[in-house]
């Protein structure tokens, strides 16, 4: 768990650096060569024409990585309001541990990306996987808002990019950190803000995941006591006879098509008109599921009302089981996300 977020924040801050670099140079093509405005169009060249020497003279990615570890880190504990004192220092000691192999492989995938413009190794891949599920993958470039260097640190400039990402619903102004080097180019040596970046993203999906939830037990609990109606009726359909009589087995039925088919039915329709955040998605599968082999159970039951044969009701029951044990997991899961 320790080990998939730390890779979450880093190739996070992966995503951004290369897509936004990629992005703001146009913005820079008469910019002077001491300045930091040239050194983000120098970034953005050295991309293009995968020149690994030109990007790694504008960019220190020793301190970029080694500057954004933690925050990324105390941005991602900062969304997770469950993560207790105790339970935060301790992930924070273990993540200490793997820093190091882990600034390895993502060194490794950024070189990678700079010199072939793709991600080609499986450990990219992945990379590749985490920027379509974090998001960063919809970032927009919405242009250079200042670059502005420090009053009283001459040395160091900050390059204000604004970016909009369609979760947050807003513009949010990413602060690149460059500093002047004695030869007097300037390098990107960091974000400033990407924590308050990482912890709105996080907390963004964490409301989304609660309003999930919550829509969607509404929703379960109506249909819930439906189902639980159509049982009773169903008892005291068998309780005025047995299935060897028409009139039973035609009570059951229609009970059967007109009641608890057509609920599993609406139920599924309404829990498909939700917006399902990426966090519910494994849950709100499942559902979907369950909602399809319930309506298939009763469907085949009603069969069954008419043909008699052994095969359909044997088909049912299966269908029936797949179901029950999908609800446990579901039921499982929901604890799980809602603590």
């Amino acid at each position: 768990m320790v080990n998939k977020k730390v890779k979450f924040g880093f190739f996070i801050l992966f995503g951004i650096f290369i897509f936004l670099t990629a992005s703001a140079g146009i913005y820079f093509l008469k910019a002077d060569e001491k300045s930091p405005a040239f050194a983000i169009k120098s970034v953005e060249e050295s991309i293009t024409n995968h020149d690994r020497e030109n990007f790694y003279k504008f960019v220190n990615v020793d301190g970029l990585l080694n500057s954004s570890y933690d925050e990324v880190l105390e941005g991602l504990a900062d969304s997770d309001k469950s993560i207790s004192i105790g339970a935060r220092d301790a992930v924070k000691n273990f993540t200490q541990i793997l820093k190091t192999p882990l600034l390895n492989s993502l060194k490794a995938a950024i070189d990678d990306y700079v010199a072939t413009g793709k991600l080609n190794n499986s450990e990219n891949l992945g990379v590749k996987e985490i920027l379509a599920k974090t998001g960063i993958n919809k970032i927009e470039y919405r242009g250079v808002k200042n670059i502005s260097i420090d009053g009283e640190n001459p040395s160091v400039a900050v390059a204000d990019i604004k970016i909009f990402q369609p979760e947050l619903d807003n513009e949010f102004v990413l602060k690149f950190v460059l500093n002047q080097k004695d030869n007097g180019n300037w390098q990107i040596v960091g974000v400033q803000n990407f924590r308050d970046f990482v912890t709105q993203i996080g907390e963004v999906r964490r409301v989304q995941l609660e309003k999930y939830l919550s829509q969607s037990d509404e929703i379960i609990s109506v249909h819930d006591e439906i189902i639980n109606d159509a049982e009773q009726k169903y008892n005291s359909i068998l309780a005025r006879g047995s299935l060897g009589q028409e009139s039973i087995r035609a009570d059951l039925r229609k009970l059967m098509l007109d009641v608890v088919k057509k609920d599993w039915e609406t139920r599924k329709q309404e829990l498909s008109n939700l917006n399902v955040p990426q966090d519910a998605e494994t849950l709100h599968n499942i559902r979907m599921k369950i909602c399809d082999l319930k309506i298939a159970y009763a469907a085949e039951y009603a069969d069954w009302m008419t043909d008699k044969k052994a095969a359909t009701i044997k088909s049912a029951e299966e269908k029936r089981r797949q179901a029950q044990t999908l609800m446990a997991e579901a039921k499982a899961l929901e604890k799980r996300m809602a603590n």
